[in-house]
This record gives structure tokens, C-alpha cells and sequence, in this order.
């Protein structure tokens, strides 16, 4: 089996996996193990898997036999299917149908409430008796809650008030009755008009501030608030049209994967449509804007940005955006709040050349309307690739590592080891005094090279274990004793640095060859294969295609024997993020698998210590104006997390629209006076932009991204007093 870690943290039940299938994913490689290690799956008994099936005569009844025996015998942490387990596909299951409380009844719950701790005695017997009942009330309620719409949208526009929305549907009790339930509708409407309004107000004060607007265009209040009306009617005409129009089949892949997820958030099931699209996604190339999409909190949220995609040259998207509304380019926006993801893809994408305006939440709370520019995404703008920064009396290399991508389906394909040693070596070349090797953002890729280029920086050794549910750790060796790069080495991580990205930062810690820098990492320590149920199924073929399951059967783990699992890796030096007071990464699923701990590998660390950069580089850290904004919005934003409640007062919710603004102006301001970083290309790559314009446009924003990026200039830092120092006071002890 090749082996591939993917980094997308997945959302509660990933239906729509035909919605990442457009966007992009990093490699998932089934299969036997080149290097020889079996997980569980190879060993699965299939005829003792299809024993259950006797007498079933249902699709359904196929598809749970099928999953549970897989799930049991071949997920690397099985669970036990009791009364708990059903009482938590239960309410995962009821969180995905109806997140915002705004559908189901207290009566329903009450009826539902009867099978709570029976759904596991009825995944054995093959029966969806639960799944039934809660599908057809749930089409009931959607006909009745778009009445209660219909009724509220047409409401006078004044919002003088003192009414409150909370939208986290967790804080939430459902609704008592139909009164209950028809003004927590009207509460919100008026939130969906007054956010609209409000957006609209503020966007031709800004365009009148700029001269952007002439004087016959400005439009009266009254005019702003039709505009307003219209916008939110049409975003949720579409979205009632869309609710009516899911279908059994799709629903009760919700509730298969309100099952698998709780094995693990990786675990999920895709339906035989959604592995097709997954299938050619991976073929390459697609159109879009390059960003991968999940579903959280119903809101549909950035995940990833692909380098070099259209998003990513536009430079304004950043993961953990989340999507309000979407616009084709001139026309009205249309509210994508409680969408489906499926669909929220489909109005994203479009035509090559043409413009698609993204209205986005960032975590930091403020709003932007961002226009992109769709275009063909290749994923060979992930390739790995270097520069010189230039710092006092050094010059240091800096090499940019999107992915760990490696062609599975050709040998001599391009992968990102051979890609790193060529940058190593042009580095060294070029004298560099020091190397740092950023990984942010990075979600993994293939094992074997990240295992290559952990050994670029040792002699040899172990550079990661690998266990499987029934056998003993296996440890993966540096596979060539020779040392590519001895000097000083600095790792830029962040909380999308995932799995292949941890176990290369993890060994390097591990090994104290490397200072690691940034914030705690994602957190993923397992591998996933995918699956054809088929190939596990001997019932009737008239139940075919019955899908695939992508299942976890493996974990890795550190050489000193830790699992990067749920706690990441933890860096040496901590740099402040927007977002480092939020439950990110692994560590914010409830059902992510659990930390542990195995026998530490046979390894020798080089045993440099790092305390001295350590001590230099808080101070500077401290004292930095920019990381102390940094500190004080994340304090903010955790606490606006927390709430999720909104005044619909005009009055109170434009303060905080302008506080959120009042930050975004002081990040400005201090990026404006911020010194850049002295850069220079190396000599292949002026050679190359030397004869390609695209590829001059392409080193030009890339240049521009690192000049004033402060993550970078302080690994400068670090390298640059770690060059000062002699070798015998690092390894002082």
C-alpha cells in the first residue's frame, strides 16, 4: 500500500465528498504496502463478514451489514456497538438534519426519543426503522418552515430593537410548539435582513469614500432595504428548493456516516456517485478557484487553499473563512448560509475568465466581499521551491513545501523528495548559512518521501513508526546514510501542518536537529484507505454499486514513541496566531481518536540545545507590536466564538461590524511599517522567469508573500543567532 495522510480536518458527516471531489484533495492511495505492512483490512474475513447478510433482502440492510463488519474488523480502534454507541449516532445523526433548530418539533423529539439506545440493535438486524421515521417528519417540517419564511420575509424592515438570535444551534432547546418554533423563524429572517441591509448600507458609504460611486447612483434607505428583501428571498427560495429536493437515497447516507464518524472523524462513508467525482478530482487538473470546502456549524468554511490556485493569487481567502454569500460576477449575492455543500460548490464554479465575489466571515470576524477570477487549477503549483533571504552577514535558504505530492501512478513521476534534494543542493550552492524549510498550511502527502527527506538532514536512523491495530510498531528508517545538509535548520508549522508535515517536524524534534517554529500543529497520527464495499459483499447484485468507505486502519508515532495524534507537535519557539485560543485541528472533534503512547524507537539525537535561540526569540517576540495585536485579537475572537449570540439592533450590530473593521485598519497600518525581507531568486529561477512572463508573474507575488511575512522574518532571526553562536554553546547541556 502507498501510503497517504490527508490533511482536511473532516466536518461532522461528510455527505458531500463529491463537493471536495471539485475543489481539491491530497492523495488517497488504497492498496497493499509497498514497504511490506498489512493493516487489518487485508486480513478480513469475508465470508464471515457476509454471515449476517442471510435472508436480507434490502439494500440498506446490505449497506449495514457490510459497514459494520468492515468497520469492526478492520478500523484500527474498533467500538464497541452498545446502547452508548446508539445514543451517539443519535445525536450526531439529529445534529446533521437539523443543526439550527429550526425544523424539528419537541413532539418529534419525544417520538424520536423511543429508538435512542435501540439504533444499535437495529444496525445488526439490518433494519432503518429510525432512520425512517425521523425522514419523514423531517420533509413535513421543511414545507412547514418554509410557510413560516414566506410569512416573516414580507415583515417591516426596523430594527430599533432589543431582540437577541443565538445561531449556535448546540445552545439551543428545540422548539416547544409551533408558536415557539415560528418566532425563532422571524428572529431569523430579520437577522438574514438585517445583516444583508447592513452590508449593503455599508458598502456604498465605502464606495462613496473612495469616489467609486457617482452621485445618481447612490441609492435612497428605502431602496437599500428592497435590495436587501430580494437578495435574502432569492438566496432562500433556492435553499427551500434545494431542502425539498434531497431524497431518501442521500439522506440515509447522512445517517451511515452519523454511524462511521464515530469511530473516528476520518472514518466516512461515500456513496458510489460521491467516489466518482472524488476519482476524477484526483485526476489532476479542474476549474475553480482552488480552495477545498467543509461543512461546520452549518456554514461552509475554508479548509484549504491550494498554491498557485486563483484563490491563492488573489491572496485575500484564508482557511477558516466561512462562505455567507456568493455572487456571479456583477449580480445580486445569494445567501449560501444552511446549504449544502454540494450545491454551494456548484454556483462556485463556472466558466474560465469569469469572475465569482465571495462574501466571507473571517476568523478575526470581519466581513469581505472578495472577487476571483476562476481559472484551470493544477496541482502542480504545489511543487516544492526555494529563495535566498538575505539578513545582516547571512544569506538564508528558504524552501517552500505545499504538500508532500509524489506521482503514485508513475515511478519516475515528480515527487517532492527529489524536488527538496535538488533545492537543498541549489541552497548550498549558493552558500546559504542556514535552511527553513516551511510546511504551514501543509495537510501531508505521501510517507516514503517524507521519510526521504527527514534522512536529507540525518545520518540514519528511524524516522517514524507505523502500527496497525493487531501487530507491533514498525519503524521506518532514514533509507541513505549520507547527510544532504548538516547546518542550521529552522520548520515553519501552523495548525493546517498535518500528518506527513507533523512526522517530518516530529523527527527533527525528536532528533534535535531542527528548531521548530510557528503553532501547534493539526494533530492527525493516522492513515486512511478506501475501500469498495463491493469487494467485501456477496449478497445480491442488484444492490450494486453499494459505495466505498474510507476507514481508518493505521497510526503513527513519534520515534521517542508519542503519537502526534490529537496533541500535534508542539513547537520549540511559539509564535501567536489569530486563532491559537480556538479548539482547532484534531482536537476539535469529540470523536477524534485518542493520544497515546508505544515504545520509543532506537534513536540517537544530536543533542543541540536550543534554549538560548529559544530566550532570544521570545524576547523579540514580546516586543513586537505586530504579535501583540496578534494576542489581543485572539482573546476577541475566541470570545466572539463563544457567544454566537447577535443583537438584530442596527445600532449594536453595525458597532461590532466596525470594531471588526477598527482591526483590520491597525493590521494594515503596521504591515505598512513593517521593513521587508531582502530577497533574491536563484539563478535556475531567474533563468526560468527570464523566458516565461507567466512564470516572472507567478516569482513576483510569491516574492511579495514572503517579503513581509513576519512568521518567515522571525525563522530569519532564529537561524541568524543560531549562525552567531558557536557550535560547542548550543550543545551546552
Amino acid at each position: 500500500m502507498n501510503y497517504n495522510f490527508m490533511s482536511k480536518k473532516n466536518f461532522l458527516i461528510v455527505t458531500f465528498v463529491a463537493a471536495l471531489a471539485l475543489f481539491f484533495s491530497f492523495n488517497i492511495i488504497a492498496g497493499r504496502s509497498q514497504h511490506g505492512y498489512e493493516d487489518a483490512i487485508d486480513a478480513i474475513n469475508i465470508d464471515e463478514l457476509n454471515a449476517n447478510l442471510a435472508g436480507k433482502d434490502d439494500r440498506r440492510a446490505a449497506l449495514f451489514s457490510t459497514l459494520n463488519g468492515l468497520l469492526n474488523q478492520g478500523h484500527f480502534a474498533p467500538k464497541k456497538i452498545d446502547d452508548e454507541f446508539s445514543i451517539s449516532v443519535y445525536n450526531k445523526f439529529l445534529e446533521r438534519m437539523d443543526y439550527s433548530k429550526t425544523f424539528f418539533l419537541q413532539e418529534d423529539i419525544n417520538e424520536f426519543e423511543a429508538f435512542k439506545i435501540l439504533l444499535d440493535d437495529e444496525m445488526e438486524k439490518g433494519d432503518a426503522s429510525f432512520f425512517d421515521v425521523v425522514s419523514a417528519i423531517h420533509s413535513k417540517r421543511v414545507i412547514e418552515a418554509e410557510k413560516y419564511f414566506n410569512k416573516h420575509i414580507e415583515m417591516p424592515m426596523v430594527f430599533n430593537g432589543e431582540e437577541i438570535i443565538e445561531l449556535d444551534g448546540k445552545k439551543l432547546q428545540w422548539a416547544k410548539n409551533t408558536t415557539e418554533l415560528n418566532e425563532r423563524w422571524k428572529l431569523n429572517v430579520k437577522y438574514r435582513l438585517l445583516a444583508r441591509y447592513n452590508e449593503l448600507v455599508e458598502n456604498q458609504k465605502d464606495r462613496i469614500e473612495k469616489n467609486e460611486i457617482k452621485k445618481e447612483e447612490i441609492k435612497s434607505d428605502a431602496e437599500l432595504k428592497k435590495d436587501a428583501r430580494n437578495s435574502v428571498r432569492k438566496s432562500m427560495e433556492y435553499y427551500f428548493r434545494r431542502m425539498k429536493k434531497i431524497n431518501d437515497k442521500e439522506k440515509f447516507s447522512f445517517y451511515l456516516n452519523a454511524i462511521t464518524q464515530n469511530f473516528d472523524p476520518h472514518t466516512t462513508y461515500m456513496a458510489p456517485l460521491d467516489k466518482k467525482r472524488f476519482d476524477e478530482e484526483m485526476s489532476g487538473t479542474f476549474f475553480g478557484i482552488g480552495a477545498v470546502l467543509k461543512m461546520e456549524d452549518n456554514i461552509c468554511e475554508i479548509s484549504q487553499i491550494i498554491t498557485g490556485s486563483p484563490c491563492y493569487k488573489q491572496g485575500s481567502l484564508k482557511v477558516g473563512d466561512g462562505i455567507l454569500k456568493v455572487a456571479q460576477g456583477d449580480e445580486d449575492p445569494v445567501e449560501v448560509v444552511g446549504w449544502d455543500l454540494e450545491d454551494i460548490v456548484k454556483i462556485i464554479r463556472g466558466k474560465k475568465g469569469t469572475t465569482v465575489k465571495l462574501t466571507v466571515k473571517h476568523l478575526n470576524g470581519n466581513i469581505e466581499v472578495i472577487p476571483i477570477v476562476r481559472d484551470k487549477v493544477e496541482i502542480a503549483e504545489t511543487f516544492a521551491k526555494s529563495i535566498i533571504i538575505k539578513d545582516k552577514k547571512n544569506k538564508i535558504g528558504y524552501i517552500s513545501l505545499p504538500s508532500f505530492y509524489a506521482n503514485f501512478d508513475d515511478f519516475n513521476g515528480r515527487r517532492c523528495a527529489t524536488d527538496m534534494k535538488l533545492e537543498i543542493e541549489k541552497l548550498k550552492d549558493a552558500g546559504v548559512n542556514g535552511i527553513i524549510v516551511d510546511v504551514r498550511d501543509n495537510g501531508g502527502g505521501s510517507l516514503s518521501d517524507v521519510v526521504d527527506i527527514a534522512g536529507y538532514f540525518i545520518e540514519d536512523g528511524p524516522i517514524v513508526q507505523i502500527k496497525s491495530q493487531h501487530s507491533r510498531a514498525q519503524a521506518m528508517p532514514d533509507p541513505d546514510p549520507a547527510v544532504l545538509y548538516d547546518g542550521p535548520l529552522a520548520i515553519l508549522i501552523n495548525s493546517n501542518s498535518a500528518s506527513a508535515s507533523e512526522i517530518l517536524a516530529a523527527a527533527m524534534q525528536d532528533y534535535k536537529r531542527a528548531i521548530i517554529l510557528g503553532s501547534t500543529s493539526f494533530g492527525k497520527g493516522t492513515v486512511q484507505r478506501i475501500v469498495n464495499l463491493d469487494d467485501y459483499f456477496k449478497g445480491d447484485n442488484a444492490f450494486r454499486p453499494l459505495g466505498n468507505l474510507k476507514i481508518t486502519t493505521q497510526k503513527f508515532y513519534r520515534v521517542n514513541g508519542g503519537a502526534t495524534q490529537l496533541k500535534g507537535v508542539e513547537p520549540d519557539i511559539h509564535i501567536p496566531t489569530m486563532y491559537e485560543l480556538l479548539d482547532q485541528g484534531e482536537r476539535k472533534d469529540e470523536n477524534a481518536m485518542a493520544w497515546d503512547q508505544i515504545m520509543s524507537a532506537d534513536y540517537k539525537p544530536y543533542g543541540l540545545n536550543f534554549d538560548k535561540l529559544v530566550t532570544k526569540s521570545n524576547t523579540r517576540i514580546a516586543s513586537d507590536k505586530y504579535f501583540s495585536l496578534v494576542k489581543d485579537n485572539a482573546k476577541r475572537i475566541k470570545q466572539k466564538n463563544e457567544e454566537n449570540a447577535y443583537s438584530l439592533n442596527q445600532i449594536k450590530f453595525n458597532k461590532e461590524v466596525q470594531a471588526n473593521k477598527k482591526f483590520a485598519k491597525e493590521y494594515e497600518e503596521l504591515e505598512k511599517t513593517k521593513s521587508k525581507l531582502l530577497l533574491t531568486n536563484l539563478k535556475s529561477t531567474e533563468t526560468l522567469i527570464a523566458k516565461d512572463t507567466v512564470e516572472k508573474d507567478k516569482n513576483k507575488k510569491w516574492r511579495e508573500a514572503i517579503e513581509k511575512d513576519p512568521y518567515i522574518s522571525e525563522a530569519v532571526n532564529v537561524l541568524s543567532d543560531w549562525v552567531a553562536l558557536l557550535p560547542r554553546e548550543l550543545s551546552k547541556k
